[in-house]
């Protein structure tokens, strides 16, 4: 095993507040633009090779790319992912941005933030009560209006959703959401925005946009990918840790106020990777999958000390989504090409699950070659954890492999 503690900073989202363009939205489990950075460097990719991230979430492994002028293509089973990233790699004409704000401020009429046009689902409702709900909802409104292009509306889009946050009063908290009164009032909205805006145009300003590259993410899953046979050089990603967070809640107002309705919000959780307990994914056929031995085992160990069923369905069915996706990923890569996990181990009645280990074996199963496990921070466990069972760090790692 490899040991890179210098790249402790690299697979948290620390980093990415303060540089431009990550900036604008980026999700709580996210590695950095350094990792992508190294890792390119490393593999002596250039602007003839071709990089996919299969969960792209904020999109941070485009961007990247975007900046080493390497070609790119996100997918995400989320449609606020899909968004985000688009909007971040997109090339614009900041004068054509300006024009649009100053098009949409005109049209932005707070008197009229009585109540929303529509029926949101009662998670919305409740997050952004009264007139919250009437401004975003208005705003969003005058934006999907606005005469520009899809990339342009996106712009603006992310910038709504950039604030929404400050004002919901339903916060993330690990996998969850709690609620609590944020203290902001509808009538600071307009200028929240405006100084979002003022700073994704300076980040647009200052990073200017690369011609002759392709980036854009779509809605797809990883477990089967929508593309051709040997079509990246590499992949880079990170697959949802199996620790029980549900995303679909952690950024449910978000997806219910611009993207989906609660019956689909529903349908995208029970879809997703096999990380938290609510998920029943329709996976394709799995033929050639073996559960690893030393799994099994640590699987018995967590269930005879009474762990519920539900944690053991998922953990099983996790390693099951992983094989799929390590599949689908040597099918799209090309002959010596690399591909990444990033990845974090967990831990369930006292039990260590090694998710790094376990991948590079699972690797194995599909034809991949382990080259490198590379271990580059370790977490604390839950305070339920520590306080049964006493601190027990669990290990962060990029598993690279081969494409033989």
């Amino acid at each position: 095993m490899r040991t890179e503690p210098s790249w402790r900073s690299w697979v948290t989202p620390s980093l990415l507040k303060d540089k431009p363009i990550h900036r604008w939205y980026y999700f709580p489990h996210s590695f950095t633009s350094e990792l992508v950075h190294k890792l390119i460097e490393e593999w002596n990719l250039t602007s003839e090779d071709r990089l996919l991230d299969p969960f792209c979430g904020s999109g941070t492994t485009l961007v990247a790319a975007k900046e080493k002028g390497i070609p790119a293509k996100g997918y995400d089973l989320s449609p606020l992912a899909a968004l985000t990233t688009n909007a971040k790699v997109a090339n614009y004409a900041v004068h054509d941005l300006k024009d649009i704000w100053r098009r949409l401020r005109k049209a932005i009429h707070p008197e009229c933030w009585n109540g929303a046009s529509k029926p949101y689902p009662l998670l919305v409702r409740h997050a952004l009560p009264g007139r919250l709900l009437g401004a975003f909802d208005s705003i969003a409104d005058q934006i999907r209006r606005l005469e520009c292009t899809t990339t342009e509306r996106q712009f603006f889009l992310l910038a709504l959703l950039g604030i929404l946050p400050r004002y919901s009063r339903a916060v993330p908290t690990g996998g969850w959401l709690s609620w609590k009164h944020s203290g902001k009032r509808y009538t600071s909205i307009l200028d929240s925005l405006r100084e979002q805006v003022r700073l994704m145009l300076e980040d647009v300003e200052a990073c200017g946009s690369r011609k002759g590259g392709n980036w854009l993410a779509e809605v797809a899953d990883a477990r089967c990918l929508p593309d051709s046979e040997r079509a990246y050089s590499a992949i880079i990603t990170s697959p949802p840790y199996p620790n029980r967070h549900d995303y679909t809640r952690v950024f449910g107002v978000e997806l219910m106020f611009g993207f989906l309705n609660w019956n689909e919000t529903k349908k995208l959780r029970y879809q997703s990777f096999h990380s938290h307990p609510e998920a029943h994914p329709k996976r394709p056929e799995c033929e050639g999958y073996t559960q690893p031995s030393s799994l099994a085992r640590t699987l018995r160990k967590i269930e005879n000390a009474g762990e519920d069923k539900r944690i053991i369905r998922m953990l099983k069915g996790y390693f099951v989504d992983l094989y799929l996706c390590l599949k689908e990923c040597r099918r799209v890569t090309k002959r010596r090409g690399k591909i990444a996990f990033v990845l974090g181990n967990a831990q369930y009645r006292g039990q260590v699950i090694p998710v790094d280990e376990l991948t590079a074996e699972i690797g194995e199963q599909v034809g991949l070659r382990c080259d490198h496990l590379i271990a580059v921070r370790f977490r604390g466990n839950s305070a339920q954890q520590m306080g049964e069972f006493g601190r027990r760090p669990s290990r962060e790692s990029i598993v690279v492999f081969g494409r033989r």
